[in-house]
């Protein structure tokens, strides 16, 4: 087995976790519907990072392609991205089923935001990988479209107004969506 099987197991083994962790806190949420109160703001950040972990475990593909020879300062560039998104899915949505009364507002309050700023983090990681190891240009396309990504969860920690951090998340939802499918190979 090459280097980049090697590697890529180990991309796919944490994107693996992420995807199980959003999806059974959903699953959670969902089951929680009739005693709890939801939020769509919690969700939308949910399904953007589970957008998130499928479009890069999609883009390892491309690996192969690119790098020939890995240092290991490429590896840990590359293995930061799943772990922090990773975090950010462990985060986001509660572990445990919400009890009657709770509100999931109140459960993102306290730990998604966290999940949120990894995405910061993420998108960061993400903008370094594609400029070192891909030799994207920084007044590319991609590049403005993963600064956006870095400056709207930061944004949405910064802010605490109800009104402002739904425009925010709407916002950021969108911007995954249409940058997943505009910056993705349609077939590999």
């Amino acid at each position: 087995m090459d280097a980049f099987r090697w590697i890529s197991v180990a991309f796919s083994m944490i994107l693996g976790l992420g995807v199980t962790r959003i999806l059974s806190g959903a699953i959670l949420v969902f089951r929680a519907r009739r005693r709890a109160t939801l939020d769509w703001i919690p969700l939308a950040w949910a399904f953007a990072i589970f957008v998130l972990q499928l479009q890069f475990w999609w883009a390892v593909i491309e690996l192969a392609r690119v790098e020939r020879v890995w240092s290991l300062f490429d590896f840990l560039t590359m293995i930061a991205i799943p772990l922090e998104l990773f975090v950010a899915a462990a985060l986001v949505l509660p572990s445990e089923g919400l009890a009657a009364g709770e509100r999931l507002e109140d459960e993102f309050e306290h730990d998604g935001r966290f999940g949120v700023l990894c995405l910061s983090a993420y998108a960061a990681t993400a903008l370094f990988a594609d400029w070192r190891i891909f030799g994207t240009s920084l007044a590319s396309t991609a590049t403005a479209l993963l600064v956006a990504e870095i400056l709207l969860p930061l944004a949405f920690a910064l802010r605490s107004g109800r009104g402002t951090r739904a425009t925010v998340t709407g916002v950021y939802f969108l911007l995954v969506i249409g940058s997943s499918l505009f910056l993705s190979p349609r077939a590999y």
